[in-house]
């Protein structure tokens, strides 16, 4: 009797030991994060809306319930989650709030104190955050360090193809023309990693809209710096930067600022996405015609052309770099180096 009752503890506690880690997240791209790092021994509740919007969203009764249990509390940090002091009111001490901004050094926005809080837009930011999140899971749940650790790998080695594949791209855009205009400062981190200059509209097209001779000036700015295209945020097309694109007789393109798109659910969907947008924009030579009228299906198709011959042409670069690394590592032994082996 004493025996089985040994044999049902033990199972039982084979059983606890692997039920997987509960994790909750405010945000779409740490959830993926999390499900490729953690794989079959996390469980991650999506605290976020399907149809949500990053700056206004605001935790419901319904949602804080999902987090309750966790053994972790994904966050961007960096301000992006205005809420969570009060969030940590509502959830057990037991669960640990990561803030994985914090450890992401701080872009301030050209001409401003003010620092770009959406450090994700960098896949260098997403690798250094992802070692945050292995060493979290690691104290949670030690036994599955090593798969972690193997996991953890795999996406960093990701996050470096994405760097390489964008800094191939993007390095052939001429220096004259390496300014992203946005509408609003977003995409501060990813111009850093990428050797851009940003600048963000916000504020100054909307007031533009409405007063013809800040529009002038806007204008006169925005053609003195040769702006081959403007960039709207990822299905959206606000009318006041489609009124500026018209005026300028340039194109718009869309680019995934706050990594949520339902259709491109993954962080690599999205950043192949936005560096082919950018590669196509900044490489645009195709003027359009002064018109508030843009053609959708124009835009796309230009842009599904070029990003779709620069995604190929950076492909064969990558292989060529790899090739060359891996003749280096295998290079033939030198005369010396054989007469040695032969002593």
């Amino acid at each position: 009797m004493k025996r089985l009752l040994c044999i049902l503890l033990l199972l039982c506690a084979a059983f606890v030991q692997a039920a997987p880690v509960k994790i909750a997240s405010l945000h779409p791209l740490l959830s993926d994060m999390a499900r490729q790092i953690g794989g079959n021994k996390v469980k991650v509740h999506d605290l976020f809306p399907e149809n949500g919007t990053l700056h206004e969203f605001q935790p419901t009764s319904n949602e804080i319930s999902r987090a309750l249990g966790s053994k972790l509390l994904l966050a961007m940090g960096k301000g992006v989650e205005p809420y969570l002091p009060s969030l940590r009111s509502s959830i057990s001490e037991k669960t640990k709030f990561v803030e994985l901004g914090a450890t992401i050094p701080d872009v301030k926005v050209p001409g401003t104190d003010k620092v770009d809080p959406h450090w994700w837009n960098s896949p260098a930011n997403m690798k250094r955050a992802s070692r945050v999140l292995l060493e979290e899971l690691s104290a949670v749940d030690p036994t599955n360090k090593s798969y972690y650790e193997k996991r953890q790998k795999k996406y960093a080695e990701e996050m470096d193809s994405l760097m390489m594949m964008g800094r191939l791209m993007l390095s052939k855009v001429p220096t004259d023309r390496r300014i992203l205009v946005t509408e609003h400062a977003a995409m501060c981190h990813f111009c850093e990693a990428f050797n851009l200059t940003p600048m963000a509209l916000q504020g100054v097209a909307a007031e533009a809209q409405g007063d013809p001779a800040t529009l002038a000036r806007l204008l006169t700015e925005l053609r003195e710096k040769k702006v081959p295209s403007l960039f709207t945020e990822y299905n959206s097309s606000p009318r006041n930067m489609r009124v500026i694109a018209s005026q300028l007789g340039v194109a718009t393109f869309s680019l995934v600022m706050d990594g949520i798109a339902k259709d491109l659910p993954t962080y690599k969907q999205q950043m192949t996405h936005n560096i082919g947008a950018v590669m196509a924009g900044l490489s645009n030579s195709k003027k359009k015609p002064a018109t508030v009228a843009e053609s959708d299906e124009d835009i796309a198709g230009l842009l599904n052309d070029i990003q779709n011959r620069a995604e190929e042409q950076a492909r064969r670069e990558v292989e060529e770099e790899r090739a060359k690394a891996a003749a280096g590592k295998g290079a033939a032994p030198s005369k010396g180096d054989k007469r040695n082996k032969r002593r």
